[in-house]
């Protein structure tokens, strides 16, 4: 029982029975109740008249109680005579009695009239199973009953119809939780159940999605740490040799350090991606010029953009702006380290920072070897590299790091590319009202 009443079933039919059949039914008791009274009272009226007309002809036509009660006898009355006898009654009803008035009494729960004819006391009620009292009692306990029984039916069956839409996402939670991405919900309804697991289809077809995902991410991660550490591990090996000369060990630890800086870097971009899309890294919102950020991020690539000989053409408004410094940092060295490697030498590197009525717009144009379409479909996927032949030193992961920052301000970043021309890389961020 308690198991029961602990079910999504138990209670609702707990709260309509508290809450809708109990206050129906009372009220129809009290209604019935009252109507019950009213009759009693019209009975009561309809005998003591049948009383006076009795009296009334007894005493007109000089006849005697038996008579009387033959004559005035129907199918709906129970007439009994018997003496009258002083001693069965109190002085005033012997008084009320002799002088001639219809006396009023209770007979169970029938009313009934009593009065004296020629020293015999006659009694009328109603028949005990034909009067208005009695059928209206039993139309009234058949109404009742018919009520409750046609309310519950109705509320049972509905609330198993309920239940039963609930019992399937239920079980289909189960099977997801013991590992079933497949399942889906069949449910047509457009109210909170049918929303419900809508809501549970999109949930299970993401978790799909990601698992999918995830394993894909885990092989190419296995791929892209199984390249360095076998480099490490071969040129430690070669290290060992007696036979080699000290320039072939220098270029073999100069290798293994590149290649362990390489580990390092895929590490820590994995664990900041790992942290952004766990929003384990909040917004440290501030204002800021973004101005000197972008300027500051420039003059950081003075040294590798005076060795490939690179002509900037920077052109930023003076724009303040609230944001998470430190993570809008990340986005201008990506994108101005992304420039640089894919300019062409002696080529040109185009910043331009600017406001709208809406939004900050930053653009970053390198002359290069740009991108294809298909390449640039894919530039914001994990560890993918356009040409990984020739750029060995990035993790694959700047550009997806890039996306989730921009986005995590609420903005846009866009990518136009065209071979042998260069790359134009938009990043749009709205405009904050807070006052900070």
């Amino acid at each position: 029982m308690k198991r029961f009443l602990s079910t999504i079933y138990g209670r609702f039919l707990i709260i309509f029975f508290g809450l809708l059949l109990i206050p129906i039914l009372l009220t129809l008791t009290l209604f019935l109740t009252f109507q019950f009274n009213s009759l009693t009272t019209q009975v009561e009226t309809m005998l003591v008249e049948r009383a006076d007309s009795m009296r009334t002809a007894s005493e007109r036509y000089e006849l005697e109680a038996d008579e009387v009660v033959e004559l005035f006898s129907e199918q709906t009355l129970v007439m009994a005579t018997k003496r009258y006898e002083t001693d069965a009654w109190s002085v005033s009803e012997r008084a009320r009695l002799e002088r001639g008035d219809v006396l009023t009494v209770r007979d169970e729960r029938l009313p009934a009239v009593v009065l004296l004819i020629d020293e015999t006391i006659v009694t009328l009620t109603p028949n005990a199973e034909d009067n208005p009292i009695s059928i209206f009692r039993d139309l009234s306990l058949q109404t009742l009953l018919l009520t409750a029984l046609v309310s519950s039916g109705f509320v049972l069956l509905a609330v198993r119809l309920m239940t039963r839409r609930i019992d399937r996402v239920t079980e289909a939670a189960s099977r997801v939780a013991s590992g079933d991405l497949t399942v889906r919900v069949q449910d047509g309804g457009n109210d909170e159940i049918g929303k419900l697991a809508s809501q549970f289809n999109q949930m299970t077809e993401t978790l799909a999605t990601n698992e999918s995902k995830n394993e894909e991410l885990t092989s190419i991660m296995a791929h892209e740490f199984k390249t360095p550490v076998a480099s490490i591990l071969g040129y430690a090996t070669m290290l060992k040799r007696v036979d080699v000369s000290s320039e072939k060990r220098i270029d073999y630890a100069t290798m293994i350090e590149q290649e362990g800086k390489r580990l390092s870097r895929l590490s820590r971009d994995l664990l900041r991606l790992a942290k952004l899309d766990h929003t384990v890294v909040g917004l440290d919102l501030t204002r800021f010029s973004l101005t000197e950020q972008i300027r500051d991020s420039i003059l950081s690539f003075e040294r590798e953009s005076t060795r490939k000989r690179l002509k900037w053409v920077v052109d930023l408004d003076e724009i303040d702006m609230v944001g998470d410094a430190g993570l809008l940092q990340q986005v201008w060295m990506n994108l101005l380290q992304n420039a640089m490697t894919h300019a062409y030498e002696k080529g040109k590197v185009r910043v331009r920072l600017m406001q709208t009525s809406e939004a900050i717009v930053c653009e970053i144009q390198d002359e290069g070897e740009g991108m294809t379409p298909e390449q640039v479909s894919r530039m914001f996927e994990r560890f993918y590299q356009a040409d990984s032949s020739r750029h060995q030193g990035g993790s694959g992961l700047g550009m997806a790091i890039v996306q989730k920052i921009v986005t995590l301000h609420g903005g846009q970043i866009q990518v136009n590319s065209e071979v042998q021309v260069g790359t134009t890389v938009t990043v749009t961020l709205p405009l904050r009202r807070d006052r900070l």
